[in-house]
């Protein structure tokens, strides 16, 4: 019987290329005879032709294409369409973003990992002029103290599945385009598309790992991240017009964290004080925003009101925080 793969691509590029980078990707993987691999490219209202970037792709009955096409509404209702569309049949469901590429032995060792009992596999990542590995720099401190205290050298690492929530929720060691896990674990499971600017993945795999009954890490890294288009890289500077937008989105996500997902008390003791410091966070770039782009301070105010309205609430009090702090001169805990 005929095992089965399924990735998710959703599609939203400007500069030609890149996607089929992604798909050449795919068909360099040596994936085993009796496994085929379906790829489900949802075009979200991309500027780049998906069918300028297949043309040279040879797909056959082994490794399939399907393109699906929308409107633009961001990167979760792409990945939630793509979702959608997997075969009832699929064994194991991976993710790419479009700017990301896959080493060989990517989906090889993973259907190695879920032969060996782990539900949910992850590998490191590098993005080239960032790091070089996710979880030996400093974007994943606690993931690699873990990583040197287990002294395993190679292969895949098991992860404590509420280790592993915690982790995400921390450091979000588990890119997109690093995972694969058995659709039986959460064949109903989707992004949630409130959150446009941010935290759509983190909700979604936190909620995924707490289904798992066994996490893999793979110690050796099969997955390079680009630098393509990309609403939330893209927009990192504090100075950024969709910086607010983003702010508000992780407070969202912690918050519906807090009400969606069944933490430990640990988890929840973290992810709680996390939403408090989401809160001040955003008032203090609130009060940033109002010194250089006072324009950009009631609309952010309106989606902080519409998405979160408990820590609309909390407005004032968080700007007379933030405004103790710019006092203080204590603003390098803020700026981030």
């Amino acid at each position: 019987m005929m095992n089965k793969v399924s990735v998710v691509i959703p599609f939203f590029q400007r500069e030609s290329g890149i996607l089929a980078k992604a798909l050449s990707s795919i068909h360099s993987q040596l994936v085993p005879e009796d496994w085929s691999v379906d790829v489900i490219v949802v075009d979200d209202g991309s500027p780049c032709s998906v069918q300028d970037e297949v043309r040279h792709i040879k797909f056959t009955e082994a490794l399939r294409l399907k393109v699906l096409r929308q409107e633009n509404s961001g990167v979760a209702a792409a990945r939630n369409r793509g979702l959608d569309e997997v075969d009832q049949e699929t064994t194991l469901i991976a993710f790419l973003d479009s700017d990301d590429i896959w080493m060989p032995d990517h989906l090889a060792r993973a259907i190695a990992a879920n032969g060996c009992g782990f539900d949910f596999y992850f590998t490191d990542n590098r993005r080239p002029g960032h790091h070089d590995s996710h979880v030996r720099s400093n974007c994943g401190p606690l993931t690699g103290k873990f990583i040197e205290a287990a002294q395993q050298k190679n292969g895949v690492l098991e992860i404590p599945t509420d280790f592993t929530v915690g982790l995400i929720l921390k450091e979000f060691p588990t890119q997109a385009s690093s995972i694969v896990y058995r659709r039986g674990i959460a064949p109903h499971l989707r992004f949630d598309t409130r959150l446009k600017a941010a935290g759509e993945d983190v909700l979604f795999f936190a909620a995924l790992a707490t289904t798992a009954k066994r996490v893999g890490f793979d110690l050796d890294s099969y997955v390079e991240c680009g630098g393509g288009t990309n609403i939330y890289f893209g927009h990192l500077s504090w100075d950024s017009p969709r910086f607010l937008a983003i702010k508000v989105d992780q407070l969202l996500a912690h918050h519906l964290v807090s009400k969606m997902i069944m933490l430990s008390p640990l988890n929840k003791e973290w992810n709680d004080a996390h939403v408090v410091e989401c809160r001040r966070t955003f008032g203090f770039h609130l009060l940033r925003n109002l010194a250089k782009h006072p324009s950009r301070v009631p609309s952010a105010i309106c989606r902080l009101v519409r998405k979160v309205p408990l820590a609309a609430l909390s407005l004032p009090m968080d700007l007379f925080h933030a405004i103790r702090i710019a006092i203080s001169g204590r603003t390098q805990s803020m700026e981030t």
